[in-house]
């Protein structure tokens, strides 16, 4: 019969390595890749969100913050829009012609318009909008069938094309959060555990 003996060796390098993962210096490291993944994920969606929409990136960047992780509670890290709805006059360019002589060129045309609505651009796409007008200097339609009301037409919400998940920037955004978070908060701890 044969003896098996065992032989402990104690590594001082393993104790250091325990005692710094549950250093509070550990969790400073994961929030440092989180608040650095936060602003990458603004970026990104800044010129998602500008590309798709056609808003002008500044418009975009200046309503997209990061809100960074704090030291305590809960270690989130927030990229949030505030901003109005962007009217249709604003960045689309609007066109409606009113035909003054609805006899020009010897066919009879429209009492205001011989176009179905005004004609501008909305999320990179040039169409017309049926119904609308221009007035004041808005695209604007009208709610009942009296004269007044008016709405005025908008493109996009910018905190919607942030966050709805049927706009292309949140599938967008998952994808870049599964590769590049958990590469950042790794590569912060690596750094505090001097690996």
């Amino acid at each position: 019969m044969s003896n098996i003996t065992a032989d402990f060796h104690y590594q001082k390098e393993f104790e250091v390595f325990v005692k710094k993962l549950s250093d509070p210096r550990m969790r400073a490291a994961a929030r440092l890749g989180l608040n650095e993944h936060a602003d990458e994920q603004r970026r990104t969606s800044v010129v998602r969100i500008s590309a798709y929409t056609g808003v002008p990136k500044g418009r975009v960047s200046g309503a997209t913050k990061v809100i960074k992780a704090g030291g305590g509670g809960t270690m989130q890290a927030i990229v949030r829009t505030n901003d109005s709805a962007i009217s249709l006059a604003q960045y689309g360019n609007p066109v409606w012609v009113r035909d003054l002589n609805p006899m020009a060129d010897g066919k009879r045309g429209g009492s205001v318009s011989s176009m179905r609505g005004a004609e501008a651009t909305g999320w990179n796409v040039r169409r017309q909008f049926k119904g609308a007008f221009m007035a004041g200097g808005q695209v604007v339609v009208r709610t009942s069938e009296s004269r007044f009301p008016l709405k005025r037409l908008s493109m996009a919400v910018l905190a919607n094309e942030l966050a709805k998940p049927s706009r292309p920037n949140v599938p967008a955004a998952e994808r870049y959060a599964a590769i590049d978070l958990e590469k950042r908060v790794l590569r912060h701890v690596l750094r505090m555990l001097g690996t």
